[in-house]
Order: structure tokens, then C-alpha cells, then sequence
């Protein structure tokens, strides 16, 4: 990639751009550099970073110092720039906080499993560390993305990529503070709910149905499966979840199964 001077409009992808951004936000062991990640990020795509006493009326009103140290904001005078900036700096600083709060829960060391490096939700070891402390009357969904592969044929893998990320932003949106959102393979995802019983957890999923029709980027689908705990445990209820992704996949494509 050409280096860009400040104010430059980028030639690159910038959904290129902002998913190498999320994958360095991922890998980002402390504050700083969580912030020198989105100013990186505004200026490879052709904006400056200036300090909130100097802005006007081509700055975007976002700080990007994410409450540590003066505050900073994106401004662009180019308008196709500044468009660019408006689309996919907040999602970014979304991801930011999340990974602020990732480094402040300091996982043990050697759990690479813990954090999934592409959207920042619980990976396999967090997310059966959650399923764990579920109780009798919790439920579980498992939800897998439908024709990704299709999108990874004909796009590029990065634009798959872009998709899983999308993904797991629509999920986190639906899901209540108190509930665990964990990506555990390439398309498979988990939501536990935390005392919600199946009727809430059946509302919840097609709350989230409803926004991934807006939020998609391509007319990417998923199967979902749902199971209430009971008193065989969690454990028995992410199988029976299990069947029922399976189930909702034999029976066509964006179903959803809840096994009774």
C-alpha cells in the first residue's frame, strides 16, 4: 500500500482498511495502543487527527481518545473522505472499547482461546466457561451462517470476513448486558441467555433476525437452534441446540428450530 499524505483519498478498500484495523484492535495489549489504532486508521484513509479545541465544521464529533488523555477528533475536508469517515469510524470505536475492556479483563496467559481475534466475542474457552454457569431455566441458542462460502467464492475471503465481523455486531446489539455471545468456529456462533426462559429467548432471536435484515452487508442467511436448560444441565442443552441447528438446516435455509 502507497503511503498516504493527511487528506489524501485512499485507493484501498475501506473495508479492507477498517477490517485489518479490527484485527489489530484484537491483538492490542494496552490502551494506547487500542487509540493509536483508530489514529492510524483515520489517517490510512485520508483523514487527519486534530485536538477537539481546533474543530470546525468538517469534524467528525468523535473522539478518538476514548476518555484516555485529551480528547481527539477525525476531521476531512475532502467530502468523499469525510463520508468514508462518517460510515465506519463509530463501528470501529465500538470495537475499540470492547478490546479497552478486553485488555482491562486480562485473560490468563496462554488462553488463545479466550478472545476470537476477528470480532472481539468470547471464543471456544471463554464461552464454555460461561455455558458452565448457566442454571435450570437459562437457554442457549447456536446459530450458523448460511451460504458464507459463497460470498468467500465469488468476493474474497476478506469479504467473508467482513460479513462473520457484521455478524457478531447485529448479535451483541440484540443481546442483553447480562447474557454471553461467544464465536466458537468459523461460522458458528453461541448466545446464552442468563434468566430467560425459552419464550423470552424465541422473542430475543427474532429481534435479531429483524436487524441482521438491516445490518447485512450481503444477503447472508443463518440457521439457528435454541434449548432451554433444565436439570440435565447446560451441557445437555447446547446437544440438544446442536440437533436443532441441524434441524433448521435439514428443513431450508433461515429457520430456526427451538428443541422442547
Amino acid at each position: 500500500m502507497d503511503v498516504l499524505t493527511p487528506g489524501q483519498v485512499v485507493t484501498a478498500s475501506p473495508d479492507g482498511l477498517l477490517l485489518a484495523a479490527v484485527r489489530r484492535l484484537m491483538r492490542a495489549t494496552s490502551d494506547e495502543a487500542i487509540v493509536g489504532v483508530l489514529i492510524d486508521a483515520v489517517r490510512d484513509l485520508g483523514g487527519t487527527v486534530i485536538s477537539a479545541h481546533h474543530q470546525r465544521g468538517s469534524t467528525l464529533r468523535i473522539d478518538l481518545s476514548l476518555g484516555i488523555g485529551e480528547p481527539m477528533l477525525a476531521d476531512a475536508t475532502d467530502p468523499t473522505v469525510h463520508e468514508r469517515l462518517d460510515r465506519v469510524l463509530q463501528p470501529l470505536v465500538d470495537d475499540a472499547l470492547l478490546a479497552i475492556l478486553r485488555v482491562a479483563s486480562q485473560p490468563s496467559p496462554g488462553s488463545s482461546d479466550a478472545v476470537d481475534l476477528l470480532t472481539g466475542l468470547g471464543g471456544w474457552g471463554a464461552t464454555m466457561q460461561a455455558l458452565n454457569r448457566l442454571q435450570p431455566g437459562d437457554a442457549i441458542a447456536l446459530f450458523q451462517l448460511e451460504n458464507l462460502k459463497h460470498i468467500n467464492d465469488y468476493y474474497s475471503p476478506e469479504t467473508g470476513d467482513q460479513v462473520i465481523l457484521a455478524f457478531a455486531r447485529t448479535v451483541r446489539r440484540a443481546a442483553r448486558a447480562a447474557d454471553s455471545v461467544g464465536r466458537v468456529s468459523g461460522t458458528e456462533f453461541v448466545w446464552l441467555f442468563r434468566g430467560t426462559n425459552l419464550s423470552g429467548a424465541e422473542s430475543a432471536l427474532g429481534r435479531l433476525r429483524g436487524l441482521w435484515q438491516l445490518d447485512r452487508p450481503y444477503p447472508v442467511t443463518f440457521a439457528a437452534g435454541l434449548a432451554l436448560v433444565d436439570a440435565s444441565g447446560p451441557n445437555e442443552a447446547y446437544m440438544h441446540a446442536d440437533i436443532a441447528v441441524e434441524n433448521a438446516k435439514a428443513a431450508g435455509v433461515d429457520r430456526s428450530m427451538v428443541s422442547r
